[in-house]
């Protein structure tokens, strides 16, 4: 109902015309939608059709706590420094416990054209009790962007990420999202849940890894494009998931966190969205305390053109086991047969040397990483300060 009365009103609102006044009772009705379903967008927007009128352009969005800033720092200055990308870039905090705000300053001084904003101005937290994962896609639509590259904090480019704004999907649909490792088969609980209150499903879902039970991970959102101009409908959807309320009653229930939200949010309100068609890889080192024919490493995303594109998970060959060994950059590999412990493809069959380039990439990478050593040392021993 709410979709039906936001397109009937839509070009009315563009072309100037008072709506309220034409169709009271309807837009009394379409109010009081909103405010049941989006309470939390009446902060900053007077209703959601101000959403991609107070937007404009194209830029990158993190969200970022005291635990990522090690990871976004690198991250970061690899897009300044090493891809010499210069979208502008927006770090969502929720609070001053969350970032710093030294490390804010560090943001803002150090690099060119970021700047760090508090969620809880634009979104009412209130209504949302923003935490973990359930910031990321309040985020692209609290950000100032129309056109939204989101990325975790620990993912680093291979390429300039604006090259994904070019995908003839993300063109045709406004939404470009990336496919999760194959893990943990017979998964019924994803998809008996989506059954039972989607009436209607696109094409997507039968294709779906959750329908032909190969796998409990469909999507990765360590990286997600979208046109809020184009798929909001989707993207409020995919906020209303992660509230609190939802999130903890329902959502979390039965999917890992914010990542299957995204692709289901948009099912949920007949959204057009895209895949990238490729699986989840691994890019690391041949072997990883274990056998030596079969690459071990982090998540790998490959392009198009089945080159690496973007790893998610860090420097590091495993940030929580190993956090003082990095990656090595000298294989990559794709299959379906996922050794989750070690982060490791059973199959030997499709195994790839990375290129000089993409080695000399990593290991620029690893010299980065040591600036941010150096000063998150000084800012935490408090000798940091943004004139040196």
């Amino acid at each position: 109902m709410y979709k039906v009365l936001f397109q009937k009103f839509d070009p009315m609102v563009k072309a100037g015309i008072n709506v309220q006044e034409t169709y009271d009772e309807l837009w009394h009705l379409f109010r009081s939608l909103e405010s049941r379903l989006y309470p939390w967008i009446h902060m900053t927007f007077k209703s959601a059709f101000e959403i991609p009128e107070m937007s404009q352009g194209t830029g990158i969005v993190l969200c970022v706590g005291n635990n990522q800033f090690r990871y976004a720092v690198t991250a970061i200055r690899a897009l300044r420094e090493i891809l010499h990308s210069q979208l502008p870039i927006e770090i969502f905090y929720i609070d001053d416990n969350d970032l710093s705000p030294m490390k804010r300053l560090y943001f803002e001084t150090e690099f060119t054209n970021v700047r760090t904003r508090d969620i809880s101005k634009v979104i009412d937290n209130k209504w949302a009790v923003l935490g973990g994962w359930a910031i990321k896609p309040y985020a692209i639509l609290a950000s100032s962007f129309t056109e939204v590259i989101m990325m975790d904090a620990d993912v680093y480019f291979f390429r300039k990420p604006e090259e994904l704004l070019s995908d003839p999907a993300y063109l045709k649909t406004g939404a470009l999202f990336f496919y999760d490792r194959t893990l943990f088969p017979k998964w019924f609980k994803g998809r008996d849940w989506l059954l039972s209150f989607l009436p209607t499903y696109s094409t997507q879902f039968p294709r779906s890894r959750w329908w032909n039970l190969s796998s409990s991970h469909e999507q990765e959102a360590g990286v997600v494009v979208i046109n809020k101009s184009k798929s909001l409908f989707g993207l409020l959807s995919t906020c209303k998931m992660n509230g609190k309320k939802e999130r903890d009653e329902v959502t979390y229930k039965h999917v890992h966190g914010d990542k299957e939200t995204f692709w289901v949010g948009y099912e949920m309100t007949q959204t057009p969205y895209a895949f990238l068609k490729s699986y989840g890889a691994v890019i690391g080192g041949l072997g990883h305390k274990g056998d030596p024919s079969q690459v071990c490493g982090n998540q790998l995303h490959l392009g198009t053109d089945g080159r690496p594109l973007w790893w998610n998970g860090g420097m590091f060959r495993d940030k929580n086991k190993y956090p003082d060994e990095y990656l090595q950059f000298t294989h990559f590999a794709t299959g379906q047969d996922w050794e989750f412990q070690t982060s490791c493809i059973i199959e030997t069959d499709h195994i790839y040397q990375t290129t000089l380039e993409e080695q000399h990439l990593g290991e620029q990478y690893i010299q980065l990483d040591a600036v941010r050593k150096h000063d998150e040392t000084r800012i935490e021993d408090g000798t940091w300060n943004q004139s040196q």
